[in-house]
């Protein structure tokens, strides 16, 4: 039984991990895609002052999400 609960517990750690890593690579993904997109309309100051306001968003969600 304690074999069993061992690993349950290790392939909950597995999927927080694998979870993790994508939040990590979709987050990246869509920085550069808001860059590209950005880079076609705006000028370079006015993107880096957009994704700099949605990476201080992202920072202070993961802070609220983390205090819960």
């Amino acid at each position: 039984m304690r074999e069993l609960v061992m690993d349950a517990d290790k392939q909950h750690q597995e999927k927080q991990k694998s979870l993790t890593i994508a939040k990590i690579l979709i987050t990246i993904a869509i920085y550069l895609i808001t860059a590209g997109t950005l880079m076609d309309y705006v000028s370079i100051p006015a993107m880096l002052k957009v994704i700099g306001f949605m990476l201080t968003g992202h920072a202070f969600f993961f802070l609220w999400k983390s205090s819960q």
